[in-house]
């Protein structure tokens, strides 16, 4: 599992429970969205409660990876802390993901 922060960029809402694509540079990876943690209020910069994304949307999700992928926290390193979803049906981009430190770790 990781946390991470998503521009979500699909013109369908994000929901938890869907499947994508994890793109981290040329290695794809299956990746489960296990729950949407919150949403930025882009006017106020305050986080706010969410059970979904909608289109351009910015918020915190924890995505289960299908295998293990070699992660950072994208203020560490920038290839190893970012990631593309994709979706797998229409393979249109869907979000750009920036890895967050782990909540055991932080």
């Amino acid at each position: 599992e990781i946390t991470a922060t998503i521009a979500w960029l699909d013109d369908e809402p994000l929901l938890a429970g869907r499947v994508y694509w994890a793109l981290q540079g040329h290695r794809w990876v299956k990746a489960k969205v296990a729950r949407i943690v919150d949403r930025v209020n882009i006017t106020t910069l305050d986080s706010e409660p969410a059970d979904r994304l909608e289109p351009n949307a910015i918020g915190d999700v924890v995505l289960t990876l299908q295998q293990p992928l070699a992660v950072l926290p994208f203020a560490q390193s920038r290839a190893l802390g970012s990631l593309v979803l994709v979706d797998t049906a229409s393979h249109r981009t869907s979000a750009a993901v920036l890895v967050q430190p782990s909540p055991a770790s932080a």
